[in-house]
């Protein structure tokens, strides 16, 4: 029976490196965007969050039955569906806070302004969740590189 290939263990890790980046994007487009307001009648700054999943279990299984079959299923190149990691995609959410400020040029006519709902607290706390994943995905990266320099050692 062979271990799981290092090709897969690094793609896999990628994975995660790549959910936890579009998290920081999000994170900071939705800070940044905080305080734009949009003219009456027309759609504004839509939040933004990452909605990810794992791997299917069909994908798992697939990867199973290979490294079970021995490093014959390495050499032929059918490690190739070995991606265990996450998926991601964005979704926009319209939700919004409405302001009086009759003032403003984008005032509707009872004075309101519409300005996206983000709350600030959960995306400071979403991108500290996402750099200290961020980072544990590289120390998964960096111990598998040590780990296959040891071998080379031996």
């Amino acid at each position: 029976m062979s271990i799981i290939t290092s090709n897969s263990l690094f793609q896999t890790a990628a994975s995660g490196l790549e959910v936890q980046k579009k998290r920081l994007e999000a994170a900071a487009q939705n800070i940044a965007n905080s305080r734009v307001s949009s003219a009456p009648g027309s759609i504004g700054y839509q939040i933004k969050s990452v909605s990810s999943k794992g791997p299917e279990d069909t994908d798992f299984l697939n990867v199973f039955q290979n490294q079970l079959e021995g490093p014959e299923s390495i050499i032929d190149g059918s490690d190739s569906a070995s991606n265990l990691g996450p998926t991601s995609e964005i979704v926009e959410t319209a939700k919004y806070r409405y302001e009086y400020d009759p003032s403003h040029p984008d005032a509707d006519e009872n004075g309101m302004v519409q300005y996206p709902d983000v709350d600030m607290v959960r995306e400071m706390a979403a991108m500290v969740s996402a750099n200290r994943l961020y980072e544990a995905n590289l120390s998964v990266i960096e111990a598998a590189k040590q780990i296959m320099k040891r071998s080379m050692e031996i």
